[in-house]
């Protein structure tokens, strides 16, 4: 089997685990893959590094903010001044495809360049090009992890019309559309009229669980309950008051234990809820490689997924943090979102759902698990049990590649999507 394929991102490797997995099972099943993003972030080198090396697939970078010879440093610099310049001229008044990130018509000119059987598009940028790639009559298919037409807050929703005109014109052309949840997938066939996605979770693998240190690193009081949400950005709009607003409200010690990259100013906003008595129980840890997390998750009591009623993807999809709590052998509190709710009914027992942004709620479901050590010890076997049953990335493969086996089956189309493209 030498069919190729080419999997579009644009993004830092490290930060779209998705994407790795993704090459990880093609590359396995003998395609030919390689996967096309950047290294945005210096410090994440030695992690992309870790995940791309000694696999089966070539990784290929557009941008890199780590390059040391002089014509190097020149090109990034003038990639993020080009970024930059866009964001700002054209906020509120107009769309470009350099607004979606640092390397849009990159992508879309590496693909055109470096021909393949079948393009596989993530996140905004590549959708940008696939819209291009179609015309040209290329075979593409799609992967929404989150719908991006509707995941826009604040300044950057002026972006909305523009890509939600990309998704009308790829979605129904794609060789297939994959997505995070069934809520989400019914959503998007609704709304543009494509066949309902294929569902794949944002799960990882079961056999992870083999490196599972037994460690306790984070918490400091193994006597004390611990509460524990991870994410690659800690910052507003996540739940996080929610949750320091909560264990305001116990009756019971606890300690908050909240893993990611964080501002001094939005770290001491959180502590700040906290009742002084309570404030030496809150550890804000750093990011660590993908390959540690699992281990600093299992050593926590809950794993907090508090996904906020902010937009409506956040709504639908479900992110990778409920998966891998259940991974983790972690029982999960989670409000209550379509997407998650999803979740929850399939994973008995090992979720608890709060009502999205109610401290109160979120209170009462804590003492509801905290108060009943048995129940607890019920919910993480519950959690496995959910995990190896459906929330692994050994369910979710097999889809993965009948789709692509499908898309490679199918004749190539001519050029179908009409229209200049912004």
């Amino acid at each position: 089997m030498n069919e190729r394929i080419l999997i579009l991102s644009g993004i830092q490797l490290s930060t779209n685990p998705r994407v790795v997995k993704e090459a990880d099972t093609l590359a396995e099943a003998g395609y030919d893959v390689e996967v096309v993003g950047s290294l945005l972030e210096p410090s994440l080198a030695s992690r992309d590094k870790h995940l791309y090396e000694d696999r089966k697939w070539k990784y290929t970078v557009l941008a890199n903010a780590a390059s040391v010879s002089i014509a190097g440093r020149f090109k990034w610099q003038w990639s993020r001044a080009r970024f930059r310049f866009w964001r700002s001229a054209g906020r509120g008044r107009f769309v470009n495809p350099r607004q979606l990130g640092y390397v849009a018509p990159e992508l879309l000119r590496y693909a055109l360049d470096n021909p393949a059987d079948l393009v596989i598009l993530h996140v905004e940028q590549a959708l940008w090009a696939g819209v291009h790639l179609l015309e040209r009559g290329r075979k593409v298919a799609v992967d929404v992890e989150d719908w991006y037409s509707e995941n826009l807050v604040g300044d950057d929703r002026f972006m909305a019309d523009a890509l939600r005109k990309w998704e009308r014109r790829v979605l129904p052309n794609a060789s297939y559309v994959t997505t995070t949840s069934h809520a989400l997938a019914n959503a998007l066939a609704d709304a543009y009229g494509c066949r309902i996605p294929e569902v794949i979770y944002n799960a990882f693998r079961f056999a992870e669980r083999d490196s599972i240190d037994g460690e306790t690193r984070d918490r400091k009081d193994r006597g004390v309950p611990s509460i524990f949400w991870f994410s690659q950005v800690v910052g507003p709009g996540r739940g996080l008051e929610t949750l320091f607003d909560a264990a305001s409200m116990l009756d019971m010690p606890v300690e908050l234990h909240i893993r990611g990259k964080v501002s001094d100013v939005y770290r001491n906003s959180l502590i700040a809820r906290l009742p002084e008595n309570l404030r030496s129980r809150a550890f804000f840890h750093p990011q660590v490689p993908h390959h540690q997390l699992i281990s600093r998750t299992a050593e926590h009591d809950i794993g907090l997924a508090s996904e906020i009623a902010d937009c409506r993807s956040r709504l639908l999809t479900v992110t990778n943090k409920l998966p891998f709590y259940l991974l983790a052998g972690v029982p999960v509190l989670a409000s209550d979102t379509a997407g998650q709710r999803e979740v929850a009914e399939q994973a008995t027992g090992a979720v608890t759902l709060f009502e999205a942004g109610d401290a109160k709620d979120l209170a009462r479901a804590l003492r509801g698990l905290l108060a009943d050590r048995a129940k607890l010890g019920s919910a993480r076997e519950a959690a496995l049990a959910a995990a190896e049953r459906t929330f692994s990335w050994e369910k979710s493969a097999p889809v993965l590649l009948e789709q692509v086996r499908r898309a490679l089956d199918q004749p190539r189309k001519g050029a179908n999507v009409a229209g200049t493209i912004a």
